[in-house]
């Protein structure tokens, strides 16, 4: 099984439009003096959430666009598989014709 960076990978060489992975700002030291304890304990905690769900959702992303590249590719080579076996059927009633 394919790995989500394997996968934006393959989309990116195949010319695919992928999202950015989220970027995050950096930490920044608070302009109160007067904090609690608890207060930058749970700020973290809300950043990492957020981050978290970020990811969540860019991994949904490519997921949903390396599905529809397979399910378009996969198409694409039954098409071309049948053009194939058309045009062998035909050189073979036209070589068997002419004999």
């Amino acid at each position: 099984m394919l790995t989500t960076d394997q996968k934006e990978t393959i989309l990116r060489r195949a010319g695919v439009a992928v999202p950015a992975f989220p970027a995050f700002p950096s930490r920044r030291p608070s302009d109160q003096q007067h904090q609690s304890d608890a207060e930058p304990i749970l700020k973290g905690r809300m950043l990492a959430d957020g981050r978290q769900k970020a990811v969540e959702q860019w991994a949904r992303t490519i997921d949903a666009l390396f599905v529809e590249y397979s399910a378009a590719r996969a198409a694409r080579s039954l098409r071309d598989a049948e053009e194939a076996r058309q045009l062998g059927a035909l050189r073979h009633a036209a070589g068997g014709s002419t004999a």
